[in-house]
């Protein structure tokens, strides 16, 4: 006799409660829905406790006999129909998220578009069902190994295996963009070949269809970024911009996996994998191996193109050349030939012979949708409390606030355990989606390795009652060479400390800005503090940097924004470096910068490219940089001049005397150096040094003093009122690593 599944509901059911009778479940096409008082819950979360926990038992009519491994959002089954006597696969949706809307949304999105699908390359869909609170979808059970393990067992495949697989995968993509379907996941894992030879391809968790008529795209809520080894550019930078061209480039990521043996960007942590599908160039797929055809080689080269238009465009396009490639080697693919030219847009149907495959899809959405309609109102009682994120009530309908639905909590807490919780913050940010929030629940510093944010909006805070300080130390040699990376989207700390000790080999940041990125901070602290080898007093400012734009992401020309409220920014090394023709803007009240480089340095835009520009705007701010407080740099290899414009209000400027606070330097002439700045003061101080600016260029050196200034400023040769003593003593970090809230 079937044993009944265990119920991952939180009930009051006893352990003595009645499994529901046979006769009590609807079977009608593959849908189970339980009645009666659920079996006992079991807290199973994890793929391998729900494994444990219904492997021998049944859902529905499927009577689940053996756990066969995790797949996106839940844990697959091998199974057996018990109505039809056949062998299937059945995936249920993990505990932690069957209680979730948005998981929810995603799973049934997941049957509905594997629905649409028809194609022998592709996994096939059977049914959905819900059972004792358990959420599944039954699919077509396909024998075979998955080409990870057949690589990894086997080695590198020959070229004939290689160029078969890839073009069936391609027909199957070709298939599914027809019908407006992007995987989004491709990789080696998902693609199982049969016994026969055939590459077929399965798991649609992260697969989309263009959002239309404003319904909102999956991704906005609850998507996550799919596979470092094997994601696009684009898609790393925001899901929702991903289309066919995005699965071309993971399909040459398998490729070149298929060949040898490994992915094209496979060291590193995922941060740098990440940066290196956005920035470097892939190795050679022929650098260790002699028999891959020249046209071979650029194929995937023209897959792995950073830019989607420089890519193929549809897959019959990289069918046609694949073809062509197994035609010279005297291979037959034995795979449709899709004329290219048709193939940049979907092939018309015949109206009429579209019924005998829109009959069942209608018959199936028909079935998911009476399915989650009886399941959240069976769930209506809990609908109706008030639902609280991060200790604040929210409206039970989050469809009223769409800010608020997007708004999860992941807490970086010592031994996570609930829901939720994370145990570091580069675990954090691979789980978290856009508009959420990550709580830092510990006080003291915790080590991190260098993160990344691509793509999403991201709050980065301090959990009540806790003073957490992250500490980044950035490897020598290490890419990226900075403790958070932003290379688009947005980042907001709020109360949390974050560290940098910087490389022994210098050019290490605290923060990495792509163009178009923003860091948003409020009454929080930045440090760069050298090693505790470094003695008290003698530090120098070397080349770390608290935040450097110019980090390149594509050929976008956006503006990298800044905007600091309250922040405390202390440390040796210079707070801002721009580079590259990168546009800046700066924004920041209150608090202070002290620092023994300088507060900014600008260095020149590319030949017949943008200048680098700055704009910044200062308030109730005291600035203290040792080194002076702007640098601008042109060459003869980045010789476009670059500008700064600065408003500043009632701000202190503390520069040691002997220096300038404006140093121009470079190839350029003097009347083109004093058109690049321009500075607008309301009520600022500025005590030490007695030159503005300096110009150090192709003529002789010009300075000129604060006296020259007009409108004049205010300005005291001596630096007083330092309680502290000298502003750029720093001390090494303490023993007990405590961490420091210096009064503004």
């Amino acid at each position: 006799m079937d044993t009944p599944p265990p119920s991952p509901t939180d009930d009051d059911t006893t352990a003595g409660g009645v499994a529901p009778s046979a006769a009590a479940r609807s079977d009608s096409d593959g849908t189970a829905i339980s009645a009666g008082r659920p079996p006992p819950p079991v807290m199973a979360s994890s793929m391998e406790e729900i494994g444990r926990a219904l492997e021998g038992h049944s859902l529905g009519p499927y009577l689940l006999e053996q756990f066969v491994g995790g797949g996106g959002m839940g844990a697959v089954f091998r199974a057996i129909d018990t109505t039809l006597n056949r062998v299937v696969a059945v995936k249920v949706l993990s505990r932690q998220h069957s209680s979730d809307v948005d998981m929810l949304r995603r799973f049934k999105n997941e049957a509905q578009l594997a629905a649409r699908l028809d194609h022998e390359n592709i996994g096939r869909v059977h049914a959905v069902g819900s059972d004792a609170g358990w959420h599944f979808i039954v699919f077509e059970f396909i024998e075979g190994t998955n080409l990870r393990d057949m690589v990894h067992d086997g080695g590198p495949l020959d070229v004939p295996r290689a160029l078969l697989f890839t073009a069936q995968v391609a027909e199957a993509l070709e298939h599914a963009c027809e019908r407006g379907v992007v995987h989004r996941d491709i990789k080696p894992s998902n693609i199982i070949v049969t016994p026969a030879g055939r590459a077929r391809l399965v798991d649609m968790g992260l697969a989309r269809l263009p959002a239309v008529g404003g319904v909102p795209d999956l991704t906005e809520t609850g998507m996550t970024l799919g596979t470092y080894d094997y994601i696009s550019p684009e898609q790393a930078r925001d899901p929702r911009a991903a289309d066919v061209r995005s699965d071309l480039y993971s399909l040459g990521c398998t490729l070149f996996f298929m060949l040898t043996g490994r992915p094209p960007f496979a060291d590193g942590t995922a941060v740098q994998k990440l940066l290196q599908h956005q920035q470097s160039a892939p190795p050679s797929v022929a650098a260790n191996r002699d028999d891959i055809p020249p046209a071979l080689e650029a194929v995937v080269e023209r897959l792995l193109c950073k830019q989607p238009d420089e890519r193929y465009q549809t897959p019959a396009a990289l069918v046609a050349d694949l073809v062509g490639i197994a035609g010279d080697l005297g291979v037959d693919l034995d795979v449709e030939r899709t004329p290219v030219g048709l193939s940049e847009q979907p092939r018309r149907r015949d109206a009429s012979s579209s019924w005998p495959w829109m009959l069942p899809v209608m018959v199936l959405a028909a079935t998911i949708a009476a399915l989650w309609g009886l399941t959240w109102m069976r769930k209506s009682w809990r609908a109706a409390a008030p639902r609280v994120v991060a200790g604040a009530a929210v409206p039970a309908n989050p469809s009223a606030d769409p800010a608020v639905s997007a708004r999860r909590t992941w807490r970086i807490v010592d031994g996570p355990s609930g829901l939720g919780d994370v145990a570091s913050l580069a675990e954090a940010l691979v789980v978290a989606d856009d508009g959420d929030v990550v709580e830092c629940a510990f006080s003291g510093v915790r080590d991190e390795e260098p993160c990344v944010v691509a793509g999403r909006g991201l709050t980065l805070r301090a959990a009540p009652g806790h003073d957490p300080v992250l500490r980044f130390s950035v490897p020598v040699g290490g890419s990226p060479a900075a403790g958070l990376t932003i290379v688009s989207g947005t980042l907001t700390v709020e109360g949390v400390g974050l560290r940098l000790v910087p490389s022994a080999s210098g050019g290490s940041a605290l923060f990495n800005l792509g163009r178009g990125a923003t860091l948003s901070g409020e009454n929080t602290l930045f440090e760069i503090r050298e090693p505790r080898r470094a003695i008290a007093g003698s530090m120098t400012a070397g080349d770390a940097v608290f935040v450097r734009g110019g980090l390149r992401d594509g050929e976008t020309t956006s503006t990298a924004v800044v905007r600091l409220t309250g922040v405390q920014a202390l440390g040796v090394g210079t707070f801002l470096v721009a580079d590259r023709g990168t546009a800046m803007e700066v924004v920041w009240s209150g608090g202070r910068c002290v620092t023994g480089g300088r507060f900014l340095r600008i260095d020149g835009g590319p030949r017949g490219g943008q200048g680098t520009a700055v704009r910044l705007t200062l308030r109730d701010a005291l600035l203290a940089n040792q080194e002076g407080f702007a640098l601008l740099v042109d060459s003869p290899t980045a010789p476009t001049m670059p500008s700064l414009r600065v408003t500043t209000e009632r701000c202190r400027f503390l520069t040691p005397p002997g220096l300038t606070l404006i140093e121009q330097s470079g190839i350029g002439q003097p009347d083109a150096y004093r058109t690049a700045v321009e500075w607008i003061d309301a009520g600022g101080r500025y005590e030490g040094a007695t030159v503005f600016r300096r110009i150090d260029g192709a003529a002789e050196r010009e300075e000129t003093p604060f006296s020259g200034v007009s409108p004049a400023l205010r300005h005291d040769p001596s630096i007083g009122g330092w309680a502290e003593g000298n502003p750029w003593d720093f001390p090494v970090i303490p023993p007990a690593d405590a961490p420091r809230r210096p009064d503004s």
